[in-house]
Protein backbone atom coordinates (compact mmCIF):
# COMPACT_ATOMS: atom_id res chain seq x y z
CA UNK A 1 0.00 0.00 0.00
CA UNK A 2 3.25 2.69 0.85
CA UNK A 3 4.51 1.32 -2.45
CA UNK A 4 1.50 2.70 -3.92
CA UNK A 5 1.16 5.80 -2.51
CA UNK A 6 4.73 6.45 -3.39
CA UNK A 7 4.60 5.53 -7.34
CA UNK A 8 1.61 7.67 -7.06
CA UNK A 9 3.30 10.73 -5.94
CA UNK A 10 6.17 10.08 -8.03
CA UNK A 11 4.22 10.24 -11.36
CA UNK A 12 1.86 13.31 -10.40
CA UNK A 13 5.31 14.64 -9.80
CA UNK A 14 6.50 14.12 -13.10
CA UNK A 15 2.72 14.99 -14.70
CA UNK A 16 3.31 18.64 -13.24
CA UNK A 17 7.46 18.67 -14.26
CA UNK A 18 5.98 17.72 -17.99
CA UNK A 19 3.64 20.21 -17.86
CA UNK A 20 5.50 23.04 -16.24
CA UNK A 21 8.16 22.45 -19.23
CA UNK A 22 5.45 22.47 -21.80
CA UNK A 23 4.46 25.48 -20.23
CA UNK A 24 7.43 26.92 -20.43
CA UNK A 25 8.49 25.59 -23.93
CA UNK A 26 5.41 27.57 -25.29
CA UNK A 27 6.20 30.57 -23.52
CA UNK A 28 9.75 30.64 -24.60
CA UNK A 29 9.17 29.45 -27.93
CA UNK A 30 9.97 32.50 -29.01
CA UNK A 31 13.47 32.96 -27.45
CA UNK A 32 14.43 28.99 -28.18
CA UNK A 33 14.14 29.79 -31.86
CA UNK A 34 16.31 32.77 -31.33
CA UNK A 35 18.89 31.39 -28.88
CA UNK A 36 18.73 28.69 -31.98
CA UNK A 37 19.67 30.96 -34.59
CA UNK A 38 22.34 32.82 -32.25
CA UNK A 39 24.17 29.79 -32.54
CA UNK A 40 24.36 28.43 -35.68
CA UNK A 41 25.53 32.20 -36.48
CA UNK A 42 28.29 31.08 -34.01
CA UNK A 43 29.37 28.14 -35.68
CA UNK A 44 30.78 30.14 -38.57
CA UNK A 45 33.76 31.19 -35.55
CA UNK A 46 36.87 29.99 -36.79
CA UNK A 47 38.62 29.04 -33.22
CA UNK A 48 36.66 27.69 -30.68
CA UNK A 49 37.21 30.98 -28.31
CA UNK A 50 35.35 33.20 -30.76
CA UNK A 51 32.93 30.67 -30.88
CA UNK A 52 32.49 30.70 -27.13
CA UNK A 53 32.69 34.73 -26.99
CA UNK A 54 29.68 34.98 -29.33
CA UNK A 55 27.51 31.96 -27.48
CA UNK A 56 28.02 34.15 -24.27
CA UNK A 57 27.22 37.03 -26.17
CA UNK A 58 23.85 35.11 -27.30
CA UNK A 59 23.07 34.33 -23.52
CA UNK A 60 23.34 37.83 -22.69
CA UNK A 61 21.16 38.88 -25.24
CA UNK A 62 18.78 36.46 -24.31
CA UNK A 63 18.69 36.97 -20.45
CA UNK A 64 18.46 41.11 -21.62
CA UNK A 65 15.42 40.10 -23.96
CA UNK A 66 13.80 38.41 -20.97
CA UNK A 67 14.32 41.28 -18.40
CA UNK A 68 12.91 43.48 -20.88
CA UNK A 69 9.90 40.87 -21.19
CA UNK A 70 9.27 40.61 -17.91
CA UNK A 71 9.13 44.39 -17.50
CA UNK A 72 6.62 45.08 -19.98
CA UNK A 73 4.56 42.35 -18.65
CA UNK A 74 4.80 43.56 -15.13
CA UNK A 75 3.93 47.02 -16.04
CA UNK A 76 1.14 45.87 -18.56
CA UNK A 77 -1.71 47.62 -16.58
CA UNK A 78 0.37 50.47 -16.16
CA UNK A 79 0.37 51.13 -20.16
CA UNK A 80 -2.50 50.29 -20.26
CA UNK A 81 -4.08 52.65 -18.09
CA UNK A 82 -1.92 55.43 -19.45
CA UNK A 83 -3.13 54.59 -23.35
CA UNK A 84 -6.53 54.81 -22.12
CA UNK A 85 -5.56 58.41 -20.32
CA UNK A 86 -4.00 59.64 -23.67
CA UNK A 87 -6.89 58.30 -25.41
CA UNK A 88 -9.34 60.25 -23.37
CA UNK A 89 -6.86 63.35 -23.83
CA UNK A 90 -7.26 63.23 -27.56
CA UNK A 91 -10.79 62.31 -27.39
CA UNK A 92 -11.26 66.02 -25.59
CA UNK A 93 -8.39 67.96 -27.92
CA UNK A 94 -7.39 65.53 -31.09
CA UNK A 95 -4.88 68.29 -32.46
CA UNK A 96 -3.00 69.18 -29.06
CA UNK A 97 -0.03 66.62 -27.81
CA UNK A 98 2.08 67.09 -24.21
CA UNK A 99 5.58 66.10 -24.50
CA UNK A 100 4.30 62.52 -22.53
CA UNK A 101 2.60 62.03 -25.81
CA UNK A 102 5.97 61.18 -27.37
CA UNK A 103 8.13 58.57 -27.40
CA UNK A 104 11.63 57.09 -27.17
CA UNK A 105 12.89 56.16 -30.41
CA UNK A 106 16.62 56.60 -29.77
CA UNK A 107 18.31 56.91 -26.35
CA UNK A 108 21.79 56.79 -25.23
CA UNK A 109 23.65 58.17 -22.64
CA UNK A 110 24.89 61.23 -24.59
CA UNK A 111 21.25 62.04 -25.98
CA UNK A 112 18.10 60.67 -27.39
CA UNK A 113 15.21 61.43 -30.48
CA UNK A 114 11.96 61.42 -29.55
CA UNK A 115 8.82 61.01 -31.86
CA UNK A 116 4.86 61.88 -31.93
CA UNK A 117 2.75 58.74 -32.56
CA UNK A 118 1.57 58.74 -36.45
CA UNK A 119 -0.93 61.29 -36.37
CA UNK A 120 -3.55 59.29 -38.10
CA UNK A 121 -3.27 56.78 -34.91
CA UNK A 122 -4.11 59.63 -32.68
CA UNK A 123 -7.28 61.05 -34.50
CA UNK A 124 -9.48 59.99 -37.42
CA UNK A 125 -9.47 64.32 -37.71
CA UNK A 126 -5.63 64.02 -38.44
CA UNK A 127 -6.03 61.14 -41.63
CA UNK A 128 -4.67 64.04 -43.97
CA UNK A 129 -1.54 63.84 -42.58
CA UNK A 130 -0.67 60.21 -42.08
CA UNK A 131 2.31 60.46 -44.13
CA UNK A 132 3.44 62.52 -41.45
CA UNK A 133 5.78 62.54 -38.55
CA UNK A 134 7.26 64.83 -35.42
CA UNK A 135 10.51 64.08 -34.00
CA UNK A 136 13.09 65.86 -31.96
CA UNK A 137 16.40 64.91 -31.28
CA UNK A 138 18.43 65.97 -28.17
CA UNK A 139 22.34 65.57 -27.81
CA UNK A 140 24.28 66.74 -24.82
CA UNK A 141 27.25 68.83 -25.61
CA UNK A 142 30.42 67.54 -27.59
CA UNK A 143 28.40 64.57 -28.90
CA UNK A 144 28.57 62.94 -32.14
CA UNK A 145 25.33 61.41 -34.03
CA UNK A 146 26.57 57.76 -35.95
CA UNK A 147 26.10 57.89 -40.15
CA UNK A 148 22.66 56.36 -40.48
CA UNK A 149 19.85 57.08 -42.92
CA UNK A 150 15.87 56.76 -42.76
CA UNK A 151 13.47 55.94 -45.35
CA UNK A 152 11.46 59.53 -44.87
CA UNK A 153 12.71 63.06 -45.70
CA UNK A 154 13.86 64.99 -42.96
CA UNK A 155 13.27 68.47 -42.85
CA UNK A 156 15.14 70.10 -39.45
CA UNK A 157 15.08 73.11 -37.68
CA UNK A 158 17.94 73.90 -34.91
CA UNK A 159 15.94 74.89 -31.79
CA UNK A 160 19.08 75.36 -30.12
CA UNK A 161 22.45 75.39 -30.00
CA UNK A 162 25.23 74.74 -32.95
CA UNK A 163 26.97 71.81 -34.71
CA UNK A 164 28.05 70.45 -37.72
CA UNK A 165 25.96 68.25 -40.36
CA UNK A 166 27.63 66.30 -42.65
CA UNK A 167 25.87 64.82 -45.90
CA UNK A 168 26.63 62.29 -48.63
CA UNK A 169 24.00 62.13 -51.21
CA UNK A 170 25.00 61.18 -55.62
CA UNK A 171 28.66 60.50 -54.44
CA UNK A 172 29.22 63.79 -52.71
CA UNK A 173 30.07 65.24 -49.12
CA UNK A 174 28.87 67.94 -47.91
CA UNK A 175 29.34 69.95 -44.39
CA UNK A 176 28.11 72.81 -42.81
CA UNK A 177 27.99 74.61 -39.80
CA UNK A 178 24.63 75.00 -38.33
CA UNK A 179 23.13 77.62 -35.09
CA UNK A 180 19.94 78.33 -33.71
CA UNK A 181 17.79 78.95 -36.46
CA UNK A 182 18.92 77.02 -39.51
CA UNK A 183 16.82 74.94 -41.48
CA UNK A 184 18.28 72.11 -43.65
CA UNK A 185 17.05 68.98 -45.20
CA UNK A 186 18.05 65.48 -45.21
CA UNK A 187 16.66 63.28 -47.98
CA UNK A 188 15.89 59.62 -47.52
CA UNK A 189 18.74 57.36 -48.32
CA UNK A 190 20.99 60.23 -47.67
CA UNK A 191 23.82 58.93 -45.10
CA UNK A 192 23.77 61.74 -42.31
CA UNK A 193 25.80 62.75 -39.29
CA UNK A 194 25.60 65.48 -37.06
CA UNK A 195 28.10 66.86 -34.01
CA UNK A 196 27.59 69.46 -31.25
CA UNK A 197 30.14 71.18 -31.59
CA UNK A 198 28.99 73.48 -28.36
CA UNK A 199 30.78 72.62 -24.55
CA UNK A 200 27.69 74.26 -22.88
CA UNK A 201 24.40 73.78 -23.97
CA UNK A 202 22.25 70.88 -25.76
CA UNK A 203 21.76 70.63 -29.39
CA UNK A 204 17.84 70.54 -29.94
CA UNK A 205 16.87 69.86 -32.91
CA UNK A 206 12.86 69.84 -34.46
CA UNK A 207 12.45 67.75 -37.35
CA UNK A 208 8.66 66.72 -39.71
CA UNK A 209 9.61 63.27 -41.06
CA UNK A 210 7.90 62.39 -44.75
CA UNK A 211 7.65 58.94 -44.79
CA UNK A 212 8.11 56.69 -47.93
CA UNK A 213 7.60 53.65 -47.28
CA UNK A 214 4.82 52.89 -44.74
CA UNK A 215 2.69 55.81 -43.99
CA UNK A 216 3.53 57.19 -40.33
CA UNK A 217 6.23 55.03 -40.03
CA UNK A 218 10.06 55.73 -40.10
CA UNK A 219 12.99 53.29 -39.39
CA UNK A 220 16.81 54.41 -38.77
CA UNK A 221 19.43 52.38 -40.68
CA UNK A 222 22.36 52.85 -38.63
CA UNK A 223 26.19 52.68 -39.94
CA UNK A 224 29.29 51.25 -38.11
CA UNK A 225 28.84 51.19 -34.15
CA UNK A 226 25.15 51.65 -34.90
CA UNK A 227 22.23 50.37 -32.64
CA UNK A 228 22.87 47.87 -30.19
CA UNK A 229 23.65 45.21 -30.65
CA UNK A 230 24.29 45.31 -34.45
CA UNK A 231 24.58 48.02 -36.94
CA UNK A 232 23.47 47.22 -40.59
CA UNK A 233 27.02 46.08 -41.71
CA UNK A 234 27.01 43.55 -39.05
CA UNK A 235 24.05 42.01 -39.92
CA UNK A 236 24.75 40.21 -42.87
CA UNK A 237 26.07 37.12 -42.35
CA UNK A 238 29.94 36.32 -42.05
CA UNK A 239 30.50 35.11 -45.44
CA UNK A 240 28.84 37.80 -47.26
CA UNK A 241 30.76 39.99 -45.47
CA UNK A 242 34.16 38.64 -45.78
CA UNK A 243 33.07 38.28 -49.44
CA UNK A 244 31.98 42.13 -49.72
CA UNK A 245 35.17 43.62 -47.89
CA UNK A 246 37.68 40.74 -48.81
CA UNK A 247 39.07 40.94 -45.40
CA UNK A 248 39.05 38.48 -42.78
CA UNK A 249 36.71 37.95 -40.09
CA UNK A 250 38.69 39.17 -37.09
CA UNK A 251 39.22 42.27 -39.04
CA UNK A 252 35.72 42.69 -39.57
CA UNK A 253 34.72 41.04 -35.89
CA UNK A 254 36.83 44.46 -34.54
CA UNK A 255 35.35 47.11 -36.93
CA UNK A 256 31.77 46.17 -37.07
CA UNK A 257 31.22 44.47 -33.85
CA UNK A 258 28.99 45.52 -31.02
CA UNK A 259 29.60 49.18 -29.71
CA UNK A 260 27.64 49.63 -26.44
CA UNK A 261 27.66 53.75 -26.37
CA UNK A 262 24.69 53.67 -28.74
CA UNK A 263 24.10 55.51 -31.38
CA UNK A 264 25.01 59.11 -29.89
CA UNK A 265 28.34 59.05 -28.50
CA UNK A 266 30.70 61.50 -26.76
CA UNK A 267 33.48 63.04 -28.99
CA UNK A 268 36.91 64.34 -28.17
CA UNK A 269 38.14 68.26 -28.46
CA UNK A 270 40.46 67.03 -31.22
CA UNK A 271 37.49 65.14 -33.36
CA UNK A 272 35.50 68.13 -32.59
CA UNK A 273 37.78 70.41 -34.10
CA UNK A 274 38.39 68.25 -36.88
CA UNK A 275 34.69 68.12 -37.99
CA UNK A 276 34.35 71.73 -37.42
CA UNK A 277 37.31 72.51 -39.94
CA UNK A 278 35.34 70.25 -42.61
CA UNK A 279 31.92 72.05 -42.00
CA UNK A 280 34.16 75.42 -42.65
CA UNK A 281 35.86 74.01 -45.61
CA UNK A 282 32.51 72.82 -46.54
CA UNK A 283 33.26 69.40 -47.87
CA UNK A 284 34.87 67.90 -50.57
CA UNK A 285 32.20 67.09 -53.26
CA UNK A 286 33.51 67.04 -57.37
CA UNK A 287 31.73 69.51 -57.76
CA UNK A 288 33.17 72.20 -55.22
CA UNK A 289 32.79 75.30 -54.77
CA UNK A 290 29.16 75.09 -54.79
CA UNK A 291 27.26 76.68 -57.53
CA UNK A 292 25.21 79.77 -57.70
CA UNK A 293 22.88 81.06 -54.99
CA UNK A 294 19.63 79.39 -56.15
CA UNK A 295 20.71 76.19 -56.80
CA UNK A 296 22.94 75.72 -53.94
CA UNK A 297 22.03 72.93 -51.12
CA UNK A 298 22.75 73.72 -47.20
CA UNK A 299 21.33 74.99 -44.08
CA UNK A 300 19.21 78.11 -44.84
CA UNK A 301 18.95 80.63 -41.53
CA UNK A 302 15.83 81.44 -40.67
CA UNK A 303 16.33 84.09 -37.81
CA UNK A 304 18.92 86.26 -40.16
CA UNK A 305 16.51 87.49 -42.96
CA UNK A 306 14.34 90.17 -42.68
CA UNK A 307 10.63 88.98 -41.26
CA UNK A 308 7.21 88.79 -42.51
CA UNK A 309 5.85 90.39 -39.80
CA UNK A 310 7.51 92.47 -36.85
CA UNK A 311 5.57 94.57 -34.18
CA UNK A 312 5.90 95.06 -30.81
CA UNK A 313 4.02 92.19 -30.51
CA UNK A 314 5.96 90.03 -32.06
CA UNK A 315 7.38 88.84 -35.30
CA UNK A 316 7.31 85.75 -37.84
CA UNK A 317 9.84 84.39 -40.45
CA UNK A 318 9.18 82.49 -42.67
CA UNK A 319 10.70 80.46 -45.40
CA UNK A 320 9.65 78.49 -48.87
CA UNK A 321 10.59 77.10 -51.89
CA UNK A 322 11.05 80.68 -53.04
CA UNK A 323 13.64 81.33 -50.42
CA UNK A 324 15.34 78.15 -49.35
CA UNK A 325 15.55 75.90 -53.17
CA UNK A 326 15.59 72.43 -50.57
CA UNK A 327 12.44 73.24 -49.91
CA UNK A 328 10.67 73.01 -53.49
CA UNK A 329 10.81 69.03 -53.83
CA UNK A 330 8.92 69.00 -50.52
CA UNK A 331 6.25 71.41 -50.74
CA UNK A 332 6.89 72.51 -46.73
CA UNK A 333 6.79 75.74 -45.79
CA UNK A 334 8.87 76.76 -42.47
CA UNK A 335 8.09 79.88 -40.10
CA UNK A 336 9.30 80.68 -36.57
CA UNK A 337 6.98 82.97 -34.54
CA UNK A 338 8.08 84.82 -31.69
CA UNK A 339 4.95 86.13 -29.95
CA UNK A 340 6.38 88.47 -26.75
CA UNK A 341 4.28 88.35 -23.47
CA UNK A 342 0.84 88.71 -22.67
CA UNK A 343 0.20 89.64 -26.65
CA UNK A 344 -1.01 86.87 -29.37
CA UNK A 345 -1.20 86.23 -32.65
CA UNK A 346 -3.96 87.75 -34.69
CA UNK A 347 -7.15 85.51 -35.39
CA UNK A 348 -6.04 83.34 -39.00
CA UNK A 349 -6.70 80.29 -41.19
CA UNK A 350 -4.89 78.34 -43.93
CA UNK A 351 -6.44 78.22 -47.33
CA UNK A 352 -4.27 74.94 -48.15
CA UNK A 353 -1.88 73.71 -45.77
CA UNK A 354 -2.27 72.01 -42.55
CA UNK A 355 -0.24 73.66 -39.57
CA UNK A 356 2.07 71.28 -38.16
CA UNK A 357 3.54 72.97 -34.86
CA UNK A 358 5.69 72.50 -32.08
CA UNK A 359 6.41 75.01 -29.05
CA UNK A 360 10.26 75.72 -28.88
CA UNK A 361 10.06 78.08 -25.36
CA UNK A 362 7.93 80.00 -23.43
CA UNK A 363 4.06 78.94 -21.93
CA UNK A 364 0.61 80.04 -23.18
CA UNK A 365 -2.41 78.90 -24.70
CA UNK A 366 -4.20 78.03 -28.19
CA UNK A 367 -7.61 78.02 -29.19
CA UNK A 368 -8.88 76.51 -32.61
CA UNK A 369 -11.78 76.92 -33.88
CA UNK A 370 -13.47 73.31 -34.99
CA UNK A 371 -16.94 72.19 -36.85
CA UNK A 372 -16.31 68.69 -36.13
CA UNK A 373 -16.69 68.26 -32.43
CA UNK A 374 -19.55 71.08 -31.90
CA UNK A 375 -21.24 70.00 -28.26
CA UNK A 376 -24.19 71.01 -27.10
CA UNK A 377 -24.83 70.34 -23.35
CA UNK A 378 -21.95 68.03 -22.99
CA UNK A 379 -23.04 65.88 -25.64
CA UNK A 380 -21.39 65.97 -29.13
CA UNK A 381 -24.24 66.27 -31.96
CA UNK A 382 -22.82 63.35 -33.84
CA UNK A 383 -23.55 61.18 -31.17
CA UNK A 384 -27.20 62.92 -30.43
CA UNK A 385 -27.88 62.27 -34.19
CA UNK A 386 -27.08 58.31 -33.96
CA UNK A 387 -29.47 58.80 -31.46
CA UNK A 388 -32.19 60.04 -33.21
CA UNK A 389 -31.69 58.22 -36.34
CA UNK A 390 -31.96 54.96 -34.68
CA UNK A 391 -35.48 55.78 -33.52
CA UNK A 392 -36.80 56.69 -36.49
CA UNK A 393 -38.90 54.39 -38.28
CA UNK A 394 -38.16 52.28 -41.51
CA UNK A 395 -39.81 54.89 -43.64
CA UNK A 396 -38.58 57.95 -42.03
CA UNK A 397 -34.85 56.72 -42.63
CA UNK A 398 -35.35 56.34 -46.22
CA UNK A 399 -35.99 60.03 -46.41
CA UNK A 400 -33.09 62.13 -47.81
CA UNK A 401 -30.98 62.93 -44.75
CA UNK A 402 -29.23 66.56 -44.82
CA UNK A 403 -26.15 67.75 -42.97
CA UNK A 404 -26.65 70.61 -40.84
CA UNK A 405 -23.96 73.46 -41.73
CA UNK A 406 -22.89 75.81 -39.60
CA UNK A 407 -24.91 74.63 -36.73
CA UNK A 408 -22.17 75.18 -33.95
CA UNK A 409 -18.42 75.14 -33.46
CA UNK A 410 -16.47 73.61 -30.34
CA UNK A 411 -13.38 75.76 -29.56
CA UNK A 412 -11.05 73.77 -28.39
CA UNK A 413 -8.46 75.74 -26.12
CA UNK A 414 -4.95 74.07 -25.01
CA UNK A 415 -1.88 74.93 -22.64
CA UNK A 416 0.78 75.16 -24.38
CA UNK A 417 4.54 75.22 -22.87
CA UNK A 418 7.98 73.78 -24.09
CA UNK A 419 7.75 70.75 -25.89
CA UNK A 420 3.93 70.55 -26.97
CA UNK A 421 2.88 69.93 -30.40
CA UNK A 422 0.02 71.10 -32.00
CA UNK A 423 -2.10 70.25 -35.25
CA UNK A 424 -4.40 73.25 -37.11
CA UNK A 425 -6.18 72.03 -39.77
CA UNK A 426 -7.00 73.50 -42.94
CA UNK A 427 -9.55 76.39 -42.32
CA UNK A 428 -9.81 76.10 -38.67
CA UNK A 429 -9.42 79.82 -37.30
CA UNK A 430 -6.58 79.41 -34.96
CA UNK A 431 -5.17 82.14 -31.92
CA UNK A 432 -1.87 81.79 -30.11
CA UNK A 433 -1.63 83.32 -26.53
CA UNK A 434 1.69 84.36 -24.61
CA UNK A 435 1.67 84.19 -21.13
CA UNK A 436 2.23 87.50 -19.37
CA UNK A 437 6.01 86.29 -17.93
CA UNK A 438 7.19 84.70 -21.11
CA UNK A 439 7.54 84.83 -25.19
CA UNK A 440 5.80 81.90 -26.79
CA UNK A 441 8.14 80.77 -29.57
CA UNK A 442 6.66 78.16 -32.36
CA UNK A 443 8.00 76.60 -34.90
CA UNK A 444 5.56 75.77 -37.46
CA UNK A 445 5.92 73.37 -40.61
CA UNK A 446 2.89 74.16 -43.01
CA UNK A 447 2.28 70.74 -45.41
CA UNK A 448 0.95 71.86 -49.19
CA UNK A 449 2.31 75.29 -48.88
CA UNK A 450 2.00 76.18 -52.42
CA UNK A 451 -0.18 78.59 -53.30
CA UNK A 452 -1.44 78.62 -49.46
CA UNK A 453 -2.14 81.64 -48.23
CA UNK A 454 -3.21 82.70 -44.62
CA UNK A 455 -6.39 84.77 -44.05
CA UNK A 456 -6.61 87.36 -40.76
CA UNK A 457 -9.60 87.63 -39.16
CA UNK A 458 -8.85 90.80 -37.42
CA UNK A 459 -6.15 93.55 -37.67
CA UNK A 460 -5.25 96.07 -40.21
CA UNK A 461 -5.11 92.76 -42.60
CA UNK A 462 -8.30 91.73 -41.62
CA UNK A 463 -10.16 90.04 -44.69
CA UNK A 464 -13.49 91.55 -43.33
CA UNK A 465 -12.72 94.39 -44.28
CA UNK A 466 -13.06 93.38 -48.39
CA UNK A 467 -16.54 92.79 -47.65
CA UNK A 468 -18.87 95.61 -49.95
CA UNK A 469 -20.83 97.32 -48.25
CA UNK A 470 -24.22 95.33 -49.14
CA UNK A 471 -22.37 92.48 -47.57
CA UNK A 472 -21.47 94.00 -43.91
CA UNK A 473 -24.51 95.34 -43.90
CA UNK A 474 -26.08 92.34 -44.45
CA UNK A 475 -24.00 89.75 -42.76
CA UNK A 476 -23.35 91.76 -39.56
CA UNK A 477 -26.10 92.42 -36.92
CA UNK A 478 -25.30 96.29 -36.72
CA UNK A 479 -27.46 99.18 -38.16
CA UNK A 480 -25.20 100.56 -40.87
CA UNK A 481 -21.70 99.30 -42.47
CA UNK A 482 -20.49 102.20 -41.24
CA UNK A 483 -21.00 100.87 -37.49
CA UNK A 484 -19.32 97.78 -39.04
CA UNK A 485 -16.44 99.50 -40.17
CA UNK A 486 -16.02 101.41 -36.99
CA UNK A 487 -15.58 97.99 -35.27
CA UNK A 488 -13.16 96.63 -38.13
CA UNK A 489 -10.99 99.62 -37.99
CA UNK A 490 -10.27 100.17 -34.43
CA UNK A 491 -7.46 97.60 -34.16
CA UNK A 492 -4.68 99.12 -36.28
CA UNK A 493 -1.85 96.23 -35.30
CA UNK A 494 -1.53 93.37 -37.77
CA UNK A 495 -0.30 89.94 -37.51
CA UNK A 496 0.39 90.09 -33.59
CA UNK A 497 -1.69 91.74 -31.48
CA UNK A 498 -2.26 92.77 -27.64
CA UNK A 499 -3.58 89.69 -25.72
CA UNK A 500 -6.44 89.60 -23.80
CA UNK A 501 -4.52 90.90 -20.60
CA UNK A 502 -2.86 93.32 -21.96
CA UNK A 503 -6.12 94.97 -23.97
CA UNK A 504 -7.92 94.88 -20.59
CA UNK A 505 -4.88 97.48 -19.61
CA UNK A 506 -5.34 99.15 -22.01
CA UNK A 507 -8.54 99.65 -22.13
CA UNK A 508 -8.50 100.42 -18.36
CA UNK A 509 -5.62 102.96 -18.66
CA UNK A 510 -7.95 104.14 -21.94
CA UNK A 511 -10.63 105.07 -19.43
CA UNK A 512 -8.40 106.74 -17.00
CA UNK A 513 -7.28 109.02 -19.32
CA UNK A 514 -10.73 109.68 -20.57
CA UNK A 515 -11.50 110.40 -16.90
CA UNK A 516 -9.02 112.84 -16.30
CA UNK A 517 -10.05 114.39 -19.80
CA UNK A 518 -13.66 115.12 -18.89
CA UNK A 519 -12.48 116.00 -15.54
CA UNK A 520 -10.25 118.61 -17.34
CA UNK A 521 -12.76 120.15 -19.50
CA UNK A 522 -15.47 120.38 -16.57
CA UNK A 523 -12.73 122.39 -14.62
CA UNK A 524 -12.62 124.84 -17.59
CA UNK A 525 -15.55 124.76 -18.30
CA UNK A 526 -16.17 126.01 -14.47
CA UNK A 527 -14.01 128.25 -14.47
CA UNK A 528 -15.47 129.73 -17.66
CA UNK A 529 -18.70 130.20 -16.02
CA UNK A 530 -16.96 132.29 -13.22
CA UNK A 531 -15.59 134.19 -15.65
CA UNK A 532 -19.17 134.88 -17.10
CA UNK A 533 -20.39 135.64 -13.30
CA UNK A 534 -18.21 138.20 -12.75
CA UNK A 535 -18.92 140.74 -15.69
CA UNK A 536 -16.16 142.55 -17.89
CA UNK A 537 -14.59 143.29 -14.61
CA UNK A 538 -13.41 140.27 -14.34
CA UNK A 539 -12.50 139.81 -18.16
CA UNK A 540 -10.83 143.53 -17.30
CA UNK A 541 -8.58 141.49 -14.50
CA UNK A 542 -7.22 139.29 -16.54
CA UNK A 543 -6.64 141.24 -19.02
CA UNK A 544 -4.40 143.62 -17.20
CA UNK A 545 -2.74 140.29 -14.73
CA UNK A 546 -1.46 139.18 -18.42
CA UNK A 547 -0.31 142.53 -19.46
CA UNK A 548 1.67 142.65 -15.85
CA UNK A 549 3.27 139.56 -16.90
CA UNK A 550 4.06 140.58 -19.94
CA UNK A 551 6.13 143.63 -18.76
CA UNK A 552 7.74 142.28 -16.00
CA UNK A 553 9.13 139.30 -18.00
CA UNK A 554 10.37 142.44 -20.56
CA UNK A 555 11.96 144.16 -18.05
Amino acid sequence: MATARVVLLLAALLFAAGAVAASSWDDDDGRGRESWRCARRCDDRRSSQERHRCLQECREQQQERGRREHDRRGEGSGDEREQEQEQERSSRRPYVFDRRSFRRVVKSEQGSVRALRPFHEASKLLRGIREYRVAVLEANPRSFIVPSHTDAHCICYVAQGEGVVTTIENGERQSYAIREGHIFVAPAGAVTYLANTDGRRKLVIAKILHTISVPGKFQFFFGPGGRNPESILSSFSKSVQRAAYKTSSDRLERLFGRQDKGVIVRASEEQVRELRRQASEGGHGPHWPLPPFGDSHGPYNLLDQRPRIANRHGQLYEADARSFHDLADHDIRVSFANITAGSMSAPFYNTRSIKIAYVLDGSGYAEIVCPHLTTHGGESERERGKEERSRRSEEESEEEEEEAAGQGYRTIRARLSRGTAFVVPVGHPVVEVASRDSNLQIVCFEVRADKNEKVFLAGANNVLKKLDRAAKELAFAARSAKEVDEVLDAQRDQGFLAGPEEREREQEEEEREGRRGREEREEQEEEEREGRHGGGRGRREVVAETLLRMATGGM
